[in-house]
């Protein structure tokens, strides 16, 4: 292990193929984390940062995929997070000719999985605050325009990753739900998409976002109208009675093909679809509107077919919360959920490594 040490030296050879054999080596091993800790006493975040951009491809990818590597030690993450990398990664993840576009963004939802890079990511307070989101967001929705095959159409299940972890705090989920912005109506169409990553993301998004109470009014208005197009994924088969849907959704209402209509396949996106109404009963008035807009026959027809156990406990919370009698107090019921990644047990999110 300690010939490592040796070999970072390289990466400033003048010459390529030097470079690209001292970069090949040290991509074989950077999974390791023995070898992690024996690079920690060099200066390989330095020299790694200045080859990113380089204008011969193999040493750029090769320089990102072992940063990728070496996020997945905290004490490197932090300092690779400390060295102002994030506008080069947006940069490069949306760059539509960028042909490593789908590494850039791996490697910016490696940063963002640190509060410090979030931060960086947001521009929170700053002038162009929210820009690199907004670019972000452009990408994800301009996605059908671009090749399936493209680097950048691939990235985009790491943009929305990105997306997901920055909601996971408060200056975050502001952006998302400024209505100036617009970022998250124009992020609503993936909650319908044939990738599941995206559908997980963008629900993900939308259950961190309803964590804010303070934005509930928001959430439920017209122009998001998230609880409809949340029950359109549950609504399932079932036919309801006229008084059921009385004061529901016109898109919620019994239609000729109903029996044929199939709830959301993704059990972990039911599951942030059922969270997400729990923190929307947090609030009386939210209650009220949930209770006014029908909610409680679609989820008890769901609870009737979900075959999993929590998500099963869930739902019962939320009918629960819906007829409960008014003079008992809910308002901490969601702090008994924490903002986390949706998809903890999917490499999708985690902390990523090549």
């Amino acid at each position: 292990m300690d010939q490592l040490i040796e070999l970072v030296p390289f990466l400033q050879e003048q010459k390529s193929e030097i470079k690209i054999l001292a970069l090949q080596h040290l991509s074989g091993v950077s999974g390791d984390q023995a070898a992690r800790d024996v690079l920690k006493q060099t200066n390989i975040i330095a020299l790694l940062l200045r080859l990113v951009g380089d204008e011969n491809n193999v040493i750029n990818r090769h320089a990102l995929t072992i940063l990728i590597n070496l996020c997945q030690d905290a004490e490197m993450l932090s300092d690779i997070v400390k060295r102002n990398i994030v506008p080069r990664l947006v940069d490069g993840t949306t760059d539509m000719k960028n042909k490593l576009a789908e590494i850039y963004s791996m490697l910016l939802s490696n940063i963002t999985h640190t509060k410090e890079g979030c931060t960086q990511l947001l521009q929170y307070g700053r002038e162009l605050e929210g820009f690199y989101i907004l670019k972000l967001a452009q990408q994800l929705t301009n996605d059908s325009s671009v090749p399936s095959s493209s680097a950048l159409a691939n990235g985009g299940n790491w943009v929305i990753n990105i997306l997901l972890n920055i909601t996971q705090i408060e200056e975050g989920r502001n952006i998302l739900l400024n209505a100036e912005h617009g970022i998250l109506v124009s992020l609503l169409p993936l909650l319908t998409s044939k990738s599941v990553l995206k559908r997980r993301g963008a629900m993900g998004i939308i259950r961190n976002c309803c964590y804010s109470t303070v934005h509930h009014q928001y959430l439920l208005s017209p122009e998001i109208d998230i609880l409809t197009k949340m029950l359109l994924m549950i609504r399932g088969p079932n036919t309801l009675e006229d008084d059921e849907m009385e004061g529901m959704n016109e898109l919620l209402k019994n239609k000729p093909e109903q029996a044929s209509i199939d709830r959301e396949e993704d059990k972990k996106v039911r599951q942030m679809i059922i969270e997400a109404l729990i923190f929307l009963t947090s609030l009386k008035s939210t209650r009220k509107t949930l209770r006014d807009r029908k909610v409680y026959p679609i989820v008890r027809n769901y609870h009737l077919v979900e075959k999993d156990e929590k998500i099963g406990e869930d739902i019962e919370k939320v009918v629960e919360m819906l007829i409960r009698d008014e003079d008992e107090s809910a308002a901490d019921t969601h702090k008994n959920f924490k903002i986390d990644d949706p998809n903890e047990d999917d490499d999708a999110s985690n902390i990523e490594e090549i």
